[in-house]
């Protein structure tokens, strides 16, 4: 997040942010009412189920990379799986899909574009 206390009152997301982590920062970023920040060292499902209290009857999301997402898809976490692409090829990187443990169904839902980004929305087949 660069510098994360510039965020506190202009983060779009103004909300609680559970953060995945092996280690607690010493010093927590800048929080406000709406947008508080938890570190937990107990893994994705913890993190997940206290994202979920906190959020009531709305929606959670997870942001993260390849392989929290494989993880999550793996446990059976998520629900719709959004994918942003880019055209810009880096030459190297994790592969999203890699080493999953068992067959997933997708459904797409839409796809939306945005300047230079590509949306995939896909619903989870459970």
């Amino acid at each position: 997040m660069g510098e994360p206390d510039s965020y506190a009152e202009s983060y779009e997301f103004q909300v609680p942010i559970f953060v995945l982590t092996h280690t607690v920062p010493q010093q927590k970023p800048k929080q406000n009412a709406r947008l508080r920040f938890t570190f937990v060292t107990d893994g994705v499902e913890s993190a997940i189920a206290q994202a979920k209290k906190a959020a009531g009857e709305k929606n959670v999301t997870i942001v993260g990379g390849p392989t929290i997402a494989r993880h999550c898809l793996s446990l059976g976490l998520i629900d719709e799986l959004q994918l942003g692409i880019v055209p810009v090829l880096l030459g190297a990187g994790l592969r999203l899909f890699d080493q999953l443990d068992r067959q997933i169904e997708l459904e797409r839902v839409r796809m939306s574009e945005e300047a230079s980004i590509t949306y995939l929305h896909f619903r989870v087949i459970k």
